[in-house]
């Protein structure tokens, strides 16, 4: 392309569609749920550290699926007419999907790899919770942040539904 051509192509946001996406979610706010459960209280969070894992790569999958339908039904390229301002956050919106995926993917691998220190059964003291690690601990607060990362995305992203429904309607006028 010419670097004096100027894009005649915005992005925009099927707003109808965008929002059944995230209400038909209810697989992903299980798994949010079950994180949430899994981490709190911090102490108890080592003696589920194998179901942590199992849950963290099920989320895995499950953003994986909830972004593939975002960008393939929920974001579309549209005439430059599109709002600019709409335009310029879905971008950054959706931008956001790769950094937040690659994101978890690390996040599940280091978990996974400090599963190795926890105690087997048959190392552990019955009754007993055992002790979380600092490599524990630190993925502990990498999950915290990330849940807390993903929130504000879908928040931005519920935002951009309702300045996008404005904008259609002529509401925001």
């Amino acid at each position: 392309m010419d670097a004096g051509a100027v894009s005649t192509r915005r992005l925009t946001v099927n707003a109808a569609f965008l929002k059944d996406i995230k209400d038909d979610n209810r697989d992903l706010k299980i798994l949010v749920d079950r994180l949430n459960f899994l981490t709190h209280p911090r102490p108890t969070a080592g003696g589920h550290w194998h179901e942590l894992i199992g849950v963290l790569a099920d989320f895995q999958d499950q953003l994986a699926m909830h972004f593939g339908l975002e960008e393939a039904y929920g974001y579309f390229d549209a005439a430059i007419d599109a709002d600019a301002d709409v335009s310029r956050v879905a971008e950054m919106l959706k931008l956001e999907h790769g950094e937040l995926f690659e994101s978890l993917r690390h996040l599940v691998d280091k978990a996974e790899a400090t599963e190795a220190v926890v105690p087997t059964d048959s190392e552990s003291i019955e009754g007993a919770t055992p002790e979380l690690t600092a490599a524990q601990e630190a993925i502990l607060r990498r999950i915290e942040r990330f849940l807390q990362s993903f929130h504000r995305h879908e928040e931005a992203e519920l935002k951009l539904i309702l300045d996008s429904l404005d904008e259609d309607l002529g509401v925001g006028d």
